[in-house]
């Protein structure tokens, strides 16, 4: 369940993202799954929903930066609020929200949200 502009916004954006960061081109992998939070739950109790390019990743000071509506990139476009607002939409649903990358090695977003 969710507020279905809202959660496309967010979606949309993190696939732009990715398209920026591979300007020669790459991947861009989405993979969804269900997530049972205990492990021994019988249904499932979240959906995790991942972005994954091939990119140029990201340093470690930029992630620490990335939901903050601080981040300033070098994109020529833009005005680096981007991930700040998909967090924020992941959270008013209840959800949260990860990035796992490396310079020069890609990026991964974990999106994780409840099932009601």
């Amino acid at each position: 369940m969710g507020d279905m502009p809202q959660l496309e916004q967010a979606f949309l954006n993190l696939m732009i993202n990715a398209a920026e960061a591979m300007p020669d081109g790459g991947m861009l992998m989405i993979k969804t799954r269900t997530v049972h939070l205990p492990r021994t739950t019988g249904k499932p109790t979240h959906v995790s929903v991942e972005f994954k390019d091939t990119g140029k990743g990201m340093s470690e000071a930029v992630q620490r930066r990335a939901f903050t509506s601080v981040l300033s990139t070098t994109k020529a476009k833009g005005t680096g609020l981007g991930l700040a607002i998909v967090s924020r939409i992941i959270e008013t649903h209840h959800g949260n929200i990860r990035i796992k990358s490396r310079a020069g090695h890609g990026t991964s977003v974990i999106i994780t949200l409840p099932v009601k």
